[in-house]
């Protein structure tokens, strides 16, 4: 006859508390307190127990049938003293603590999983979205593999061999950028590229060309070194996008394409920028109002599909469906904490669009300037400004310029300024000199009677 009673074993719980009872102070009795909470007793009056063991373990107090019984009180849910002084006389001793909280561990586990599946049993009976019940699962069991044990700690010197070998690809690169290449030279030196399991923030106040310069990295990577990429769009849609990528890879100006003047040489720039992204490792979507979980599952499936997956994209975090949080700042960090979780789950870097507050000339973002969360700074490894000062000054002489600012870096110390310039669809370097002379212009306009007092001391 099947029943439907929840896995748990009473008597290896009544063993271990009797264990602990008896002498508190065993080194397996603190490993057993260290390892189980109170919820993975199955019976509440053993959770009420435990309890009152750990607190008084870790407040120094001494554990014995006379000071728990007087910790407990009043409440006799518990069992009372007798019941206490069975558990302590009949307990086997400390020996096989270890085994009896793999067993409890075990059970409490099945519980939970049990529960995800009622619950989501639940929700489908009451017709909630399929894909808010797919997250809800996906979220659940996370949670619950994070709540176990997990792998014991090892000492320091077994990862020596990793890091011999991964220093020895290093050098087979001849002094070359140990994370993934941006496309961009002049920036890839500057971070020594992005690492594997990095989330990378790129923040920018409207018009200020964030999403050009994500797709600029896009191409470089998915056309030019033709690795596998994912791009998340929530704000423009597949033949936008797609418009945006033969614009910056043809060298086409986005004005002819929309009108569709392009002349023959137009065209045969468009006929070489299809090919090259038929050849591309580049896979879009343009799904609206994502969720973590649902990019979360679309990352595991296409990784399952293409294990050489180089790269995510996406664009951007303020589209994004927000989770049930207190406030809006406490979902906002949710998803930046979830998707750094991914990207160190999948050994894939995460690179994320975030909107920044506008600000005024003659200020330069910072990260004040990052919406809604100082959790996105907390969990990014690399944070970068999109900075055009032309938006905010219309009149300045630095007209086509991009400053890249890079806020944060957490593993290369790569923090200062990278200058570009915007060609059609596509962001390219500028050059040292070319930038100094524009400064040097910009300081002039704005200060000219430093001009006219250099005249005068020559």
């Amino acid at each position: 006859m099947q029943t439907n009673e929840p896995p748990k074993n009473i008597e290896v719980e009544q063993q271990i508390l009797g264990a602990l009872i008896k002498d508190c102070t065993h080194s397996n009795c603190r490993e057993t307190i260290d390892s189980l909470s109170e919820d993975d007793f199955y019976s509440m009056s053993h959770r009420l127990i435990f309890q009152a063991i750990k607190k008084m373990s870790s407040s120094g107090n001494s554990v014995d049938l006379v000071t728990l019984n007087e910790s407990l009180g009043d409440n006799d849910s518990y069992g009372g003293f007798i019941y206490l002084a069975e558990m302590s006389k009949s307990t086997l001793g400390t020996y096989n603590l270890p085994s009896y909280v793999s067993v409890i561990k075990k059970c409490s586990q099945l519980r939970n999983l049990s529960q995800i599946l009622f619950n989501a049993n639940d929700m489908i009976n009451q017709s909630v979205d399929p894909e808010e019940i797919t997250s809800s699962i996906d979220s659940a069991l996370k949670d619950a593999c994070m709540s176990s044990s997990g792998a014991e700690l090892e000492h320091i010197k077994n990862v020596e061999g990793d890091w011999l070998d991964r220093l020895q690809e290093r050098s087979d690169r001849g002094g070359a950028i140990s994370g993934l290449c941006t496309g961009i030279d002049i920036l890839d030196e500057r971070i020594n590229g992005i690492g594997d399991e990095s989330l990378v923030v790129v923040a920018g106040a409207p018009s200020m060309g964030k999403t050009l310069f994500c797709q600029t990295m896009s191409a470089n990577i998915g056309s030019n070194q033709k690795k596998n990429i994912m791009f998340f769009s929530m704000e423009m849609s597949k033949i936008e996008l797609f418009e945006r990528f033969i614009s910056g890879i043809g060298n086409i100006p986005a004005s002819n394409l929309r009108s569709a003047r392009l002349g023959n040489d137009g065209f045969g720039k468009a006929e070489i920028a299809l090919n090259i992204l038929r050849d591309s490792g580049i896979y879009i979507t343009d799904q609206p109002k994502q969720s973590v979980g649902q990019i979360r599952a679309k990352v595991r499936r296409h990784k399952n599909k293409h294990p050489d997956l180089s790269a995510i994209f996406i664009d951007y975090l303020g589209l994004m469906k927000l989770g049930k949080a207190d406030r809006h700042d406490i979902a906002i960090g949710n998803i930046t904490r979830d998707l750094k979780e991914l990207a160190k789950e999948v050994k894939v870097p995460i690179i994320l669009c975030a909107q920044a507050n506008r600000y005024k000339a003659p200020f330069r973002p910072n990260m004040s300037n990052l919406k809604d969360s100082s959790c996105i700074e907390a969990d990014a490894d690399l944070i970068m400004f999109v900075h055009r000062q032309e938006v905010l000054e219309p009149e300045t002489l630095l007209k086509g310029v991009t400053e890249l600012i890079i806020a944060k870096d957490r593993h290369s110390d790569g923090n200062g300024t990278v200058y570009l310039e915007k060609v059609n669809g596509a962001f390219v370097p500028l050059s040292v000199e070319q930038v100094a002379m524009m400064q040097h212009e910009e300081e002039l306009r704005l200060n000219p009677k430093k001009e006219g007092g250099r005249k005068e001391f020559r």
